[in-house]
C-alpha cells in the first residue's frame, strides 16, 4: 500500500502546484512564495531590488544595496501551505549573496490497507534549498545564478532533484526601458519515488519593463517557454501611489488552460496585490486566481538593515 499511497500523492501534489498541464515534476522549483512577484504574475524578469528576485530573475539581486531578509507564507487550497525564508547580503561592493529555504506541506492523509480499512495517517511535504550570487558587471548590466536542491517526501518515500537558474538584466538608455532573460530549473532528478524520474519544469524566459509616461506605473511583460507545456505570456503593472504604498496587477495565459466554463473561472490567471513600506519594513500581499481550483493568498514581510 505504500506504493499506492505514493502514486496517489504524486498526483495530488502535481495538481496542487497549479502549474500548466502538470506534465513535469518538482513544481516547488517554480511555485512562487513571494507576494510581490506573484502579484505581477511572474512577469518580473526585468524587475529588481529585493529578495523576490530569487524567484523572478537572480540578476535582480545585484541591485540590493543593504542586507535584506524576508519571510513569506502562502495559503494554498485544502491543507496545503508553503513557507519561504530568504536572506541577501552585499559583499565587497561587487557581489550579492543570497540564500533561501522553502517548505511546502500537503497536510495529512488517511492510510488504508488493501481492503479499505483505515490504518493511521501519513504526510507529504517538499523542501527546497537555494543559494545564489549576483553581480553588477556595469551600472546598467547585472548577472546572477541560483543553485537549488529539492527533497520530496511521501510517507517516507523520497525523491530529489538539483537544478540551477541563470539570469541577466540590462537597463537601456531608452526611456528607462529594462530587459531581462533567464533560464530556470536546468538540471535533473537525482532519485525517484518509484522507478521513473520526473522531468524538471525548465523554462526559458525573456521580458522587459518600462515606466508608463506621466503615470506612477511600471509595466512588465514576459514570454516564457516551459518544458513539455509550451509558451506562456505574462504581464504586470506595478503602481506606486506614494513612496510608501503601492498596488500590483498581473495576468498569465496559464489561466486560459484553467478555465472549464464555470463562473468561478472568470478571474483565472489574474493576480493582484498590495505593498506597504514603513521605514525599513515592507509588507506585501498577493491574491492569485486559479479558476475553479480557487484563490491563493501570499504574505511577505521583509526588512533591510
Amino acid at each position: 500500500m505504500r506504493i499506492i499511497n505514493a502514486i496517489t500523492l504524486v498526483l495530488i501534489s502535481t495538481f496542487a502546484a497549479f502549474a500548466g498541464n502538470g506534465t513535469t515534476g518538482y513544481e516547488l522549483f517554480r511555485t512562487d512564495g513571494f507576494a510581490r512577484s506573484a502579484a505581477l504574475a511572474g512577469s518580473g524578469v526585468a524587475t529588481w531590488g529585493d529578495v523576490s528576485s530569487l524567484q523572478s530573475n537572480p540578476a535582480g539581486l545585484a541591485a540590493i544595496s543593504r542586507r535584506s531578509a524576508a519571510a513569506s507564507f502562502t495559503k494554498h487550497v485544502l491543507d496545503i501551505n508553503q513557507g519561504t525564508l530568504a536572506y541577501a547580503t552585499p559583499f565587497n561592493n561587487k557581489l550579492v549573496w543570497a540564500a533561501a529555504i522553502d517548505y511546502l506541506s500537503y497536510g495529512s492523509f488517511d492510510r488504508a490497507d488493501e481492503n479499505g480499512f483505515r490504518n493511521g495517517e501519513f504526510g507529504a511535504s517538499d523542501i527546497m534549498l537555494r543559494g545564489a550570487v549576483a553581480q553588477s558587471l556595469k551600472p546598467d548590466l547585472r548577472v546572477g545564478a541560483v543553485l537549488k536542491y529539492q527533497y520530496r517526501d511521501i510517507d517516507g518515500i523520497a525523491a530529489t532533484a538539483i537544478a540551477a537558474d541563470l539570469g541577466l538584466q540590462y537597463e537601456t538608455n531608452f526611456n528607462d526601458w529594462a530587459v531581462g532573460a533567464t533560464i530556470k530549473s536546468i538540471g535533473a532528478a537525482t532519485s525517484a519515488f518509484l522507478s521513473e524520474k520526473d522531468d524538471l519544469p525548465t523554462s526559458y524566459e525573456l521580458g522587459f519593463s518600462v515606466p508608463l509616461e506621466h503615470l506612477p506605473v511600471r509595466f512588465s511583460a514576459t514570454g516564457a517557454y516551459v518544458n513539455k507545456e509550451g509558451l506562456e505570456g505574462r504581464g504586470g503593472l506595478d503602481i506606486s501611489f506614494t513612496p510608501q504604498f503601492g498596488a500590483r496587477l498581473g495576468y498569465t495565459t496559464v489561466g486560459i488552460d484553467q478555465r472549464t466554463g464555470l463562473s468561478s473561472d472568470a478571474f483565472a490567471g489574474f493576480s493582484a496585490g498590495l505593498g506597504l513600506k514603513i521605514k525599513r519594513l515592507a509588507v506585501d500581499y498577493a491574491l492569485t486566481s486559479h479558476g475553479e481550483i480557487g484563490f491563493l493568498n501570499r504574505f511577505t514581510v521583509g526588512t533591510s538593515f
